[in-house]
C-alpha cells in the first residue's frame, strides 16, 4: 500500500466501505456504526495500550483487569473487574465469588463500619452495635501482654514504662499517678517519684514510696516508713520525734481560711496539717524560729481553746528563740483527739490531732456503728445515723438524735431523741416527744393519735408519788395504775392515806354541757352505773331522775334507815320482816299452799324439805334436797360427805362427772381441763407422789395411769400390754 504522506480535508463527511468507518458532517465518527449517535460512536470491542481519560463515562458493562477509577457515578447496572463488582446494590462494593478479599489501597479516610481482623461487632440486645477486640489492644506497643496496654514492654513480671489493664479491673501503672479520688484496696509498693490523690478510700494500704493525699481514710491496716503532707505517722518505739514549727500566712487549702488568725502553724514544711500520734512516743515542736514568737504552741480538747489538755506536756523556753520547744507524750490514757493551736489571743492556727488512744474522745463524728462500753461524759450534738448506737451509759448536757440509739443509761439535761431505748434515763429539764421546746418534764405530742404503751411480760405498773428518796424509790407516797397483778385485773392505787378523787369538768369551759362518771361493759357497751355531774347515781339506768335510781333488785345485808316514807309500789314480801306498827305481828308463815317471792334476802337459818332451782314443785327429783337442774346455783363454800366447815368445796369420798370437769375455767374444753387451773405462779398441776414399794402394791390399775416416783424421782405410766411401769425420761430445763 502506497506510504502518501498528505493532509486531507473533508468538509462534508467520510465514508469507508459503508459501515467500517464514517464520519458525518456534524463530526460524528462511528465505526462499526452508519448512523453515530455519539461523537465517538463504536459498535464493537476497544483496545488500547494507553490510558483511557474522561470526564464522564457511561458503560453497560465494564470488564477491567486493572481498574483504576478517581471518580464512579454509578445509577444503574454495576462495574465488575477481576473478582470485584461495584454497584449492586448501589454503593456497595463486593467481591465476585464467596470466600475471596477485596483489598484497598491508598486514602481509606472516607471508609466506614469496616472491622479489621481484632475488631468484632456484637449485638447484645440493646439497640446498638457494640465492637470488641478479638485479642489484646496495644497502643504505643505492637506486643501488648494486658487486654489494654499502653507502652511497656511485653514482660508482664517485670513490667516497665508504661500502664497494663487485665479484663479483670487490674491496673498496672509504672509512672505517675494523679487521681481526684482513689477508692478499694491498696496494695504492693507505689514506687513513683511522687503519687498525686485528692482522696483515697481503702481496707489495705501497703505503699513503700511517696503518696500525696489530701484525704485518706484507711479502714484496716497502713503500712508505710512515712506519710508526708497532712499524716504524720510514725514506728511505735524510738527516740522523741522533732518536728519543725514555724509561723506564715494561711492559704486556701487551711481549713479555717477566714478564720481565727491570719497565719497558721506550718509542720515541717506543711500548712495547719493534721497529725497522727501513736501511744509510746514523744513529739517534740520546735519553735526556734523567730516567726514563733508571737505564737506559743499549745495543745487543747477543742478547737476554740476553750480546755487546755496538760497531760505529758512539757514547754522548754521562750518560743521564737534558740532551743525552745514544746514535748508532747502520747499513752494510752491521751483523748483520742486533740487540738494544737496558740495559747495567745490569736487563735486557729493549727489543726487536730488523733492519738490512736483508747482514752476519752472530745470531738467525735461517727458514719457508721458506734458501741460504747463505759461512759460518754458531755455533750452530744448532732444525728446518730447508724444503723445502731450502743452506749452502756451517756452523761450529757444535750443530746440530739434522729436515728436509732441503745443506752443502758442515758442522763441529759436537754434531750431530743429519735427511736431511742434505755434501761435507766434521766432527763434533768424536760423530755419532748414530737415537741422541741417541752413545757413540761415529759411532753408528748402528735399532730394524729397519740399513743403511749407500758407492756410488762408478767405485770405494768406506772407510779406517781412524792418525796424521793434512794432507798424509796421514786417516792414513800406513791399512787399506782397497775395491771396484771392479779390475773387480768386492772388497778387504780392510792398507797398512802389520802383521798382519791375524780374530776370532771374542773377546767374554765363556758357552755359546755358536763358530762357524768360512767361504768360500762366492753362487750355490749351498756352502761352499767352512771353517776351525774349532779350527784344522781343511777344502777342499771344511764340517766337517773333520782339521787338513787336502781333498775332491778337491790339487796341490804345491814338496816336501811328511811327519814321519809316509804313507798312501796307491789307487794313487800320477806320472812321475820318487822312491819310497822300498822301490821305488827304478822309475819309470813303458811304451813299449806304455795308462797311465791320474786327476791328474798334471808340473813338467818331456812329450813325446808327441799329446794327447787329452775324448776318446778311437782318436776324435783324424788328425795332431792337440792335440785337445780335446770339451772345454775352459786354459793361461797359447799361442804359434801362432811361435817367440817368448808373454805370452798371439800368433798369426803369420791367425785364422779359423767360430763366434763374444768377447773380455772366455767366451759371445760376436754374431759378434764386444767389449763387456767391456778393463779400464775401456782398454774401446775400435782401428780399422786408414791415409792417404788407402794407403787406396786397399786390395785385396780389401768393402762395409762400416772404416778410421781418419790424413788426415782421421775413420772411413770403404768403400760397395761406389758403390765409394767414405764417412765418418761428428759433433761432438766
Amino acid at each position: 500500500m502506497a506510504n502518501i504522506k498528505k493532509s486531507f480535508n473533508f468538509r462534508s463527511g467520510v465514508q469507508v466501505d459503508d459501515d467500517h468507518l464514517i464520519v458525518d458532517t456534524n463530526g460524528a465518527v462511528g465505526i462499526g456504526s452508519t448512523v453515530p449517535t455519539e461523537l465517538l460512536d463504536v459498535n464493537g470491542n476497544i483496545k488500547t495500550s494507553g490510558n483511557v481519560t474522561g470526564t464522564i463515562g457511561s458503560f453497560t458493562k465494564v470488564i477491567a483487569t486493572d481498574l483504576d477509577i478517581t471518580n464512579v457515578n454509578i445509577q444503574t447496572g454495576n462495574v465488575s473487574g477481576s473478582g470485584v463488582k461495584i454497584g449492586d446494590p448501589v454503593g456497595v462494593i463486593t467481591a465476585q465469588n464467596v470466600g475471596e478479599t477485596v483489598t484497598y489501597y491508598g486514602d481509606g479516610q472516607y471508609l466506614e463500619n469496616i472491622p479489621t481482623s481484632q475488631w468484632i461487632d456484637k449485638d447484645v440486645g440493646l439497640g446498638f452495635i457494640s465492637i470488641y477486640a478479638a485479642g489484646n489492644v496495644g497502643i504505643g506497643t505492637e506486643d501488648p501482654r494486658h487486654t489494654l496496654q499502653i507502652g511497656g514492654n511485653n514482660n508482664p513480671n517485670a513490667f516497665e514504662e508504661g500502664v497494663g489493664i487485665n479484663s479483670r479491673g487490674g491496673v498496672v501503672a509504672t509512672g505517675i499517678i494523679t487521681a481526684t479520688t482513689f477508692k478499694g484496696d491498696v496494695t504492693g509498693d507505689i514506687t513513683s517519684a511522687e503519687s498525686n490523690i485528692t482522696q483515697v478510700e481503702s481496707t489495705y494500704v501497703n505503699t513503700s514510696g511517696i503518696v500525696t493525699t489530701t484525704d485518706l481514710h484507711v479502714t484496716g491496716i497502713t503500712t508505710t516508713p512515712k506519710i508526708e503532707g497532712l499524716n504524720i505517722i510514725s514506728q511505735p518505739q524510738g527516740p522523741t520525734e522533732t518536728i519543725i514549727v514555724t509561723v506564715d500566712s494561711k492559704t486556701t487549702n487551711n481549713r479555717y481560711y477566714n478564720e481565727g488568725n491570719s497565719n497558721a502553724y506550718y509542720l515541717d514544711g506543711k500548712e495547719a496539717p493534721f497529725l497522727t500520734l501513736v501511744p509510746g512516743r514523744t513529739y517534740r515542736f520546735d519553735q526556734s524560729d523567730p516567726t514563733n514568737t508571737a505564737y506559743p504552741l499549745r495543745f487543747y480538747y477543742d478547737s476554740l481553746n476553750d480546755s487546755v489538755y496538760g497531760g505529758g506536756i512539757n514547754v522548754v523556753g521562750a518560743q521564737g528563740t534558740a532551743g525552745a520547744y514544746v514535748d508532747i507524750t502520747i499513752t494510752e490514757s491521751s483523748p483520742q483527739v486533740i487540738y494544737y493551736d496558740s495559747a495567745s489571743a490569736a487563735t486557729l492556727l493549727g489543726n487536730v490531732i488523733k492519738t490512736n488512744s483508747a482514752a476519752q474522745v472530745h470531738n467525735l463524728e461517727v458514719v457508721g456503728v458506734l458501741t460504747a462500753t463505759n461512759n460518754i461524759v458531755g455533750s452530744l450534738t448532732g444525728d446518730v445515723t447508724s444503723t445502731k448506737s450502743t452506749f452502756d451509759q451517756v452523761d450529757t448536757s444535750y443530746i440530739n438524735t434522729t436515728g436509732i440509739g441503745t443506752f443502758g443509761e442515758l442522763s441529759a439535761t436537754q434531750s431530743f431523741t429519735g427511736i431511742t431505748t434505755s434501761s435507766l434515763t434521766h432527763v434533768q429539764d424536760g423530755l419532748g416527744i414530737g415537741i422541741n421546746n417541752p413545757k413540761r418534764i415529759v411532753d408528748i405530742y402528735s399532730s394524729g393519735i397519740a399513743t403511749v404503751d407500758v407492756v410488762g411480760r408478767e405485770s405494768a405498773m406506772i407510779q406517781i408519788g412524792q418525796n424521793y428518796t434512794v432507798t424509796a424509790g421514786i417516792g414513800e407516797s406513791v399512787g399506782i395504775i397497775r395491771f396484771g397483778t392479779q390475773d387480768k385485773t386492772f388497778e387504780l392505787i392510792n398507797g398512802d392515806s389520802g383521798d382519791f378523787n375524780s374530776y370532771i369538768h374542773s377546767g374554765n369551759f363556758v357552755g359546755v354541757n358536763t358530762g357524768n362518771f360512767n361504768w360500762i361493759y366492753g362487750q355490749t357497751n351498756q352502761k352499767l352505773m352512771s353517776l351525774t355531774y349532779d350527784g344522781k347515781l343511777g344502777i342499771n339506768k344511764p340517766d337517773p331522775e333520782v339521787q338513787l335510781d336502781v333498775v332491778g333488785v337491790s339487796t341490804f345485808t345491814g338496816s336501811v334507815l328511811i327519814t321519809g316514807n316509804l313507798e312501796v309500789d307491789g307487794d313487800l314480801i320477806g320472812g321475820n320482816t318487822t312491819l310497822p306498827p300498822l301490821i305488827t305481828g304478822s309475819d309470813i308463815f303458811r304451813q299449806t299452799g304455795i308462797s311465791t317471792f320474786v327476791d328474798v334476802d334471808i340473813t338467818n337459818i331456812v329450813e325446808v324439805g327441799a329446794i327447787a332451782i329452775g324448776t318446778s314443785r311437782e318436776d324435783i327429783i324424788e328425795a332431792a334436797a337440792i335440785d337445780a337442774q335446770f339451772s345454775r346455783a352459786f354459793v361461797s363454800a359447799l361442804g359434801i360427805g362432811t361435817n367440817v366447815t368448808p373454805s370452798t368445796l371439800t368433798v369426803d369420798g369420791a367425785i364422779g362427772a359423767t360430763g366434763s370437769v374444768g377447773i380455772g375455767t366455767t366451759i371445760a374444753t376436754s374431759g378434764a381441763d386444767f389449763a387456767r387451773a391456778g393463779v400464775p405462779i401456782t398454774r401446775f398441776l400435782k401428780l399422786p407422789r408414791v415409792t417404788s414399794n407402794e407403787r406396786d402394791n397399786l390395785v385396780a390399775l389401768e393402762g395409762g395411769s400416772v404416778i410421781w416416783n418419790t424413788d426415782e424421782s421421775r413420772i411413770e405410766y403404768y403400760n397395761e400390754s406389758g403390765g409394767n411401769w414405764s417412765y418418761i425420761s428428759g433433761t432438766g430445763v
